[in-house]
């Protein structure tokens, strides 16, 4: 958890240096006979990616150089560690980040060749994830409710093994971590298309509407009853984020920004964060104490990482991606700017104008208008955009002056996405909005597609057979019939609801 824990304190915190974390992430970085850490391979790695990302802070080239003697004990050692702990081959994607991030600073060799036997004995998530073909849910009643241990080498690992690894959601999705940055490493093509050819696949038959997919923590299809592990949210968004290293990733950031303010957002505004979510349901908070601080440990790596991708620096300027509030020191041209972004707009502060380019990403469940404010006069830009069926970039080169920005304006429109079992969802600003429920509330179905925002979102519903139920599986119906008068119901934001009806049936008309 050191490493989440430290990222966050350097987000909410003064003095990240000072905090309790710190002290224990450099007291196990003390100097050792060999240039290990204690624990296992899976802890001491655990343990150097905080190190690392305390050296990100603070720049101590004496802790450099500790990393790198771990890079030496790592290559030496390498056999007999995987060996005795070889969950690191099944699961190499936080190693082989921490090698390619390591390597961008250092260029040491070691790393390297370390990469390259990693490479070697590791489950091939790439082949794993251009083959993948499970389009039914997994039936949980015939695998294992959790992976199990995993002591034989990736290459040794029988069929039903196999198929229980890439079928668990968290595996898979660090599974895709993984061949990003071993692409990057390699230069492999297939290794940096893996990610976006699996989840074409996971999309159609596993995909959940506020982000990533159905887990049980394996697959489980798409209907709106099926469990989401929380850990699996997690992984998933410190996937999507890896791959915006790559040129042609608005694919990934545009579920990377459904995960942020929908599933995400569900885990870090509960004052306890649960071991799932469910789309029609209600969030489960029973976890035992090995599970609560796994989650916790996913959940605060996601959140640092979220804050971490929010903007992407360019060669020729700033690519903003999402807003979450907070204020970004950017280096652009030789110039430092900071990036001030509150909810719904952000201003650059700079000494000097600043001849930049600016990239406003519109994802495609963003219903803002976007308009240019400051020195020169205000500018509307949603008449220069299109609908798309994916997010894309709004670029805006100019002369930035001190205190220019960017206005995310509000508007009235609301998105009706079709879902599973010819349902709907309505997404408005980002985020699905939700039907707060209690057990044995009446069923409701959407009426019409007359959605309409008035500082809430309302909706035309009318009562359909059956009540609300969170103890039983119900899948939504198909088409349902009501004869009861239509009835506008507010709906609220899906992270700030627990007991919900997020995916609707839609009324069959016309009978």
């Amino acid at each position: 958890m050191w490493e989440g824990l430290f990222r966050i304190a350097c987000l909410i915190k003064n003095k990240p240096m000072e905090e309790p974390v710190a002290a224990l992430i450099l007291n196990a970085m003390r100097d050792t006979e060999n240039g290990s850490t204690e624990g296992s391979l899976s802890t001491q790695i655990s343990i150097i990616r905080a190190a690392f990302a305390v050296y990100e802070y603070n720049t101590d080239r004496k802790l450099l150089q500790r990393l790198a003697v771990w890079c030496h004990y790592l290559e030496i050692e390498f056999e007999q560690l995987t060996k005795a702990d070889p969950d690191p081959l099944y699961r190499p994607a936080d190693l082989m980040e921490f090698l390619v991030r390591f390597y961008q600073v250092t260029g040491l060799k070691a790393v390297l060749r370390i990469c390259t036997r990693l490479r070697a004995a590791a489950f091939n998530w790439t082949t794993a994830l251009h083959t993948f073909q499970q389009s039914i849910p997994v039936n949980t009643d015939e695998m294992h409710p959790a992976m199990p241990n995993l002591t034989a080498s990736p290459e040794d690992i029988d069929y039903d093994e196999k198929e229980k690894l890439i079928n668990h959601a968290e595996f898979l999705a660090d599974g895709v971590r993984y061949s990003v940055f071993s692409g990057i490493f390699s230069g492999n093509g297939q290794d940096l298309a893996a990610g976006k050819v699996v989840w074409r696949y996971l999309h159609k038959h596993h995909h959940v509407i506020c982000g990533g997919t159905t887990s049980n923590p394996y697959l489980c299809g798409n209907a709106p009853e099926q469990p989401i592990n929380n850990c699996a949210v997690a992984a998933w968004a410190e996937a999507f984020a890896s791959q915006l290293i790559l040129e042609d990733s608005e694919w990934a950031l545009d579920e990377l920004v459904r995960i942020v303010f929908n599933s995400l957002e569900d885990c870090l505004n509960k004052e306890m964060a649960g071991k799932i979510q469910k789309v029609n349901g209600s969030v489960c908070l029973d976890c035992l104490c090995e599970e609560t601080a796994a989650l916790y440990v996913r959940l605060t790596r996601a959140a640092a990482s979220v804050f971490l991708h929010a903007v992407s620096l360019k060669e020729k300027g700033i690519q903003v991606n999402y807003l979450l509030p907070g204020k970004f020191l950017l280096m652009i041209r030789k110039q430092a700017v900071i990036l001030n972004m509150e909810e719904n707009s952000l201003h650059i502060q700079c000494k000097k104008t600043l001849n930049a380019c600016v990239d406003v990403f519109m994802p495609a469940i963003g219903t803002s208008r976007i308009k240019l404010t400051g020195s020169q006069e205000e500018t509307d830009l949603t008449e220069e955009t299109v609908l798309k069926e994916t997010g894309y970039y709004i670029h805006m080169k100019k002369e930035w002056q001190n205190q220019d920005g960017i206005l995310f304006e509000d508007t009235d429109r609301v998105i009706s996405e079709n879902t599973h079992h010819q349902g709907i969802c309505c997404i408005h600003n980002n985020r699905l909005y939700s039907l707060p429920v209690k057990k044995d509330d009446p069923y409701y179905a959407v009426q019409s597609g007359s959605e309409t925002y008035d500082g809430g979102m309302k909706v035309s519903m009318a009562v359909i057979a059956g009540t609300y139920n969170p103890d039983k599986k119900a899948d939504i119906p198909v088409l349902p019939v009501s004869d009861s008068q239509a009835e506008m119901k507010t709906l609220m934001p899906y992270s700030r609801t627990s007991d919900r009806i997020t995916m609707f049936p839609r009324i069959k008309t016309n009978v």
